[in-house]
């Protein structure tokens, strides 16, 4: 077998990943708070003697934190960041990263997310009375009708975050205090721009077309060179 097929294997592999990340970017192209991931490859080997001594690798993939559109809906339960930072939520004993503000409030006055994780604040989760309206200001004070302040919703910044599933994150470096501002009655959409996957999807999917015809054109020389050395 030839060893430039090697080279060419790694190539559509690669190309396949970019697709997937890809799909799953449009598909979350409605996803509130969702932020795009992004692939980088860079060659692997030697990079002397034949095809196939150097491969394409993935490098990294690294989410676009760029902020989504701010849609405003004026349901006093929805908080949209606007900046660098994150909402820190508590389920099953583990603090979580969010930028999914489309929260509600449960039987005990919480704030949660569609999954239950509770909204924190700085000193544990903001108890909002049932009976009251509230307000939150935009560096995320809340504030009762009747009871007056309540708490300030805790925001952080983190460096280096991994996307978990269900619109969270999880921390992979120390939460820091982050200046985004909080914005009540809206909710921030996903940051994928459809029309650039789309054609994005397409470029992959015509590399990892190419890539296999190269392994093609390998497997029929081997052929040849079989038949010609029998």
């Amino acid at each position: 077998m030839s060893a430039d097929i090697y080279a060419s294997l790694s190539g559509a592999t690669a190309a396949q990943y970019q697709m997937d990340l890809i799909a799953q970017n449009v598909a979350n192209a409605n996803t509130n708070g969702y932020k795009e991931l992004r692939v980088a490859f860079e060659l692997e080997g030697s990079g002397y003697g034949p095809l196939g001594q150097v491969m394409a690798g993935e490098s990294e993939t690294s989410p676009n934190m760029a902020n989504g559109a701010i849609r405003i809906d004026k349901d006093p339960n929805h908080l949209a960041l606007q900046g660098e930072g994150f909402f820190v939520v508590s389920g099953g004993g583990k603090e979580m990263l969010t930028r999914a503000g489309a929260f509600q409030r449960n039987e005990d006055g919480n704030l949660v997310t569609t999954s239950g994780h509770l909204l924190m604040g700085e000193s544990g989760p903001i108890e909002i009375p049932i009976e009251e309206e509230f307000r939150v200001v935009n560096d995320g004070t809340v504030f009762g009708s009747e009871s007056g302040e309540l708490g300030q919703i805790q925001i952080v910044n983190v460096t280096d975050v991994k996307p978990v599933g269900s619109s969270l994150w999880q921390a992979l470096s120390p939460m820091e205090e982050s200046e985004a501002t909080v914005m009540q009655g809206a909710l921030e959409g996903s940051n994928v721009n459809p029309l650039r996957a789309m054609v994005e999807l397409i470029e992959a999917s015509r590399m990892f077309e190419a890539y296999q015809k190269a392994m093609q054109s390998s497997d029929e020389l081997d052929q040849k060179l079989i038949q010609m050395g029998g």
